[in-house]
């Protein structure tokens, strides 16, 4: 299963097991939870950097705050206007690109929330 397939995978699963019954539920649940795994393992680059960035420049802050500077960095900005300005759309495609896969991967970025707010209490 590709990348995308897998952290979209993860969504559906859930929704599908919400709509099971208990012991289902509990199946279901374990396999949600080894497919996030594996999600976060395949997670991009960028959005493991941004996650871990974040998360030491504000460490009280909550999954809401993350979520919102995620999308703050990848809206229409002044790098949208430089960028066309030097005849290149090449950052409005990826932050379109970007912004599509946080929209889509919510469980996924609070999972690398969670996972690295427990790697800095380690620390």
């Amino acid at each position: 299963m590709n990348r995308i397939g897998m952290l979209g995978a993860t969504s559906s699963m859930m929704k599908h097991a919400e709509k099971t019954n208990k012991g289902e539920k509990n199946m279901l649940k374990e396999e949600y939870e080894h497919l996030l795994k594996k999600s976060i393992k395949v997670a991009p680059d960028w959005l493991k950097k941004d996650v871990e960035n974040m998360v030491n420049k504000e460490p009280h802050a909550g999954i809401s705050y993350l979520i919102s500077e995620l999308h703050h960095t990848y809206t229409f900005s002044i790098r949208h206007i430089l960028s066309a300005s030097h005849l290149s759309s090449e950052w409005s495609q990826v932050s379109r690109e970007r912004l599509n896969f946080i929209d889509n991967n919510i469980d996924v970025i609070v999972a690398l929330f969670h996972e690295e707010k427990k790697n800095r209490q380690a620390n």
